[in-house]
């Protein structure tokens, strides 16, 4: 912070439902790293929560928040208009927030709602801003950042120079998976400090009603999200995929697809996976029909419980599956739709 010898870097927490969502937990891990490899003196780490105002925080709701990592401090913005997200109300909570604090880096996690009031941010208080990054290093003066470029056919190391402070970052989720839980979490409890920030009901724009929230299906999720992924590749082909969706449905997944399934038109490009494509890191992945070359399995290593389907039994996949299956994807895929169809039939 300006005026001090401490620098803060926040990480803005994100909720889905009212919990935390696991991504959370990589861009605290990852910003971690950067406080630890800051050069210039030292940096905190410093957590960011928007809310309704609720009762003080429990310990049982700081575990949630902090199952790996703990920051130095945590900064709750209570209002009563930030009882569900909107963009004005973010926008206006953070600036008051920046205002007061004036952080050396802000970062969150590159979902739907990050991607909204980030920017609307940075523009609003004149900010570089830094989008969907693989990783990030901050310097005294320079913000360091890795991205994809072409839909993740190449990559770009950039070099920001940070002439005021602060820079806004958003982290692509899924990109270093899920850090495992510690017991306790590293760090000791954050020292947690409540603002009420002075924002007016002409904050919260009148053009905008919240109706409902709507879950989307299983198989629609996106794929950074999915606790469970069904994937198809070449093995598949074109008519399998009708196949794999079915399955995925009844199964509750995710469709993810190799980059040769993309290429050839079966599957949209945002449902691929792999180094040019998307990392993923569900509970269980399922793949049918692809051989697991190396760009295809670097996008899966995070993944939980691999199973692997396909009719080579020196396919590479074998080696990084938990189970794997000898046989046709298609065959296997529609037997194991039949099974599921008749249990929900007999519940």
């Amino acid at each position: 912070m300006r005026g001090e010898s401490v620098a803060e870097l926040w990480v803005v927490l994100q909720e889905y439902e009212g919990l935390p969502p696991e991504y959370n937990q990589e861009v605290l891990a990852e910003a971690q790293e950067v406080v630890e490899h800051y050069p210039a003196g030292r940096l905190q780490l410093c957590a960011v929560q928007l809310r309704a105002p609720l009762p003080d925080l429990t310990e049982k709701s700081l575990e949630e928040n902090f199952r790996t990592i703990r920051p130095e401090r945590l900064y709750v913005l209570e209002h009563r208009g930030l009882a569900q997200y909107t963009t004005e109300g973010y926008v206006a909570a953070l600036s008051w927030l920046i205002r007061e604090r004036e952080p050396a880096l802000i970062v969150t996690s590159a979902t739907a709602n990050g991607q909204d009031w980030v920017p609307r941010l940075a523009a609003q208080l004149g900010l570089p801003l830094v989008a969907r990054c693989l990783s990030f290093r901050l310097e005294q003066e320079a913000l360091l950042s890795l991205r994809a470029l072409y839909g993740g056919r190449a990559y770009v190391q950039t070099r920001m120079r940070l002439p005021r402070l602060p820079a806004l970052v958003t982290f692509v989720p899924g990109t270093r998976g899920i850090p495992p839980a510690t017991h306790p979490p590293r760090g000791r409890p954050p020292e947690v400090i409540t603002y009420r920030p002075p924002l007016g009901t002409e904050t919260f724009s009148q053009r905008l009603r919240s109706l409902a929230v709507e879950a989307p299906a299983a198989e629609e999720v996106e794929l950074e999200a999915a606790e469970k992924i069904v994937a198809g590749g070449r093995g598949l082909g074109r008519e399998g995929f009708a196949e794999l969706a079915t399955f995925a449905r009844l199964l509750g997944a995710a469709v993810g697809a190799s980059r040769v399934a993309t290429d050839r038109g079966w599957v949209e490009p945002e449902r691929q996976i792999g180094a040019t494509g998307k990392s993923v890191s569900p509970r269980l992945y399922i793949a049918c029909g692809i051989s697991g070359a190396a760009q295809h399995t670097s996008g899966i290593r995070e993944a939980q419980t691999i199973v692997a389907i396909n009719p080579d039994r020196n396919a590479p996949i074998f080696a990084l599956a938990d189970l794997g299956l000898l046989g046709d994807a298609r065959e296997v895929l529609r037997r194991a739709a039949e099974l599921l169809q008749e249990e929900t039939v007999g519940t």
